[in-house]
């Protein structure tokens, strides 16, 4: 005799997934949070290059112990976007023009490279299209780090994709000072949409596959910068400066 009964094996049945018993959220240490705000504060410009942070001052407007207050500029520091002197306390580091100009020829050798080779590959990295497209929606209301952000990552991407492990490093090595110069230049731009429009014309070259247009575009790009950093020094120092 034919079985025909057709009600579900138990066995057969899908098991539900039963919850573990807590659930671990990841959060942030008072810390983090006040390093964090640091970075904002820097990456805005609202921290002048060359300003203490006075520990009992910041501490309080932080609303944090003097102690979490040293840890979180110790991670700063670790990055590269603060600086301890002895007897000085913390600082945001200041660049003379001997200093932005250093930076900013290894930074013009390795990007201009790094273009040569991704035009090459003829593949435009997507974290570069993505960042362009970020800059492009940036409002001019927004925090100047809502600039200064996107604007690093595009140049990184193309840095990385060229995959070279030694043309990473060396850029890795002035990543700090790089995010600092962006962070100085926010006053040589009226609105975001300045800076979308230069990286625009930046990765249309790339896109054309036009390595020397690409490749002259980003030298121009990078020199102008440079030069509206000396010059900005050179006003406040009432020094001449020749780039």
């Amino acid at each position: 005799m034919v079985n025909d009964d057709s009600s579900p094996n138990p066995a057969d049945e899908p098991r539900a997934q039963q919850p573990p018993e807590s659930l671990q959220l990841a959060t942030v240490s008072t810390v983090e949070a006040a390093a964090n705000a640091l970075r904002e504060l820097i990456l805005d410009g609202q921290i002048e290059p060359g300003a203490r942070l006075r520990e009992n001052e910041f501490a309080s407007r932080l609303g944090i112990a003097r102690h979490s207050f040293r840890a979180a500029t110790q991670i700063l520091i670790s990055e590269g976007l603060l600086l301890r002197e002895p007897n000085r306390g913390v600082q945001v580091p200041t660049f003379d023009p001997d200093h932005l100009i250093d930076v900013f020829r290894l930074r013009i050798a390795l990007e201009v490279e790094a273009v040569r080779l991704v035009v090459a590959s003829g593949e435009i990295p997507a974290a570069a299209n993505q960042s362009v497209a970020e800059l492009s929606g940036v409002p001019d209301d927004a925090p100047w780090r809502a600039v200064v952000e996107p604007d690093f990552r595009f140049h990184r991407a193309i840095i990385d994709a060229t995959g070279s492990p030694r043309l990473a490093r060396a850029y890795s090595s002035v990543q700090s000072e790089i995010l600092l110069c962006l962070a100085q230049l926010r006053t040589h731009y009226q609105r975001p949409a300045q800076v979308a429009a230069e990286h625009e014309e930046l990765i249309a070259a790339m896109r054309a596959g036009d390595p020397q247009r690409a490749e002259e575009l980003f030298r121009a790009h990078l020199t102008e910068a440079v030069d509206n950093l000396t010059k900005a020094w050179q006003l406040e120092n009432g020094e001449k400066v020749v780039v």
